[in-house]
């Protein structure tokens, strides 16, 4: 997957997963920068994100267009949250 190992962990025993239950790709331009675990408790939206380079991208308005994606997610789900 782009020179990345993903596999969906869903269906994998909890102490063998490394990186969630639903943890999805996090993809930004042409990369795979790391993984997103996206959940909903009490109505509310919740995001664990991690970086392969242990950050978020810098500049490129990354920060912007993630919260945009967000906002969008939490429309869909008719939920709040961060």
């Amino acid at each position: 997957f782009w020179g990345w190992a993903y596999r969906f962990e869903a269906y994998t025993p909890a102490p063998k997963r490394k990186l969630g239950y639903y943890a999805l790709p996090l993809l930004w331009r042409d990369r795979v920068i790391g993984w997103g675990n996206l959940s909903v408790s009490a109505g509310q939206l919740k995001a664990q994100l991690h970086y392969v380079e242990g950050t978020a991208p810098r500049g490129m308005h990354f920060g912007e267009e993630l919260e945009a994606e967000l906002s969008r997610m939490r429309a869909f789900l008719g939920t709040g949250g961060a």
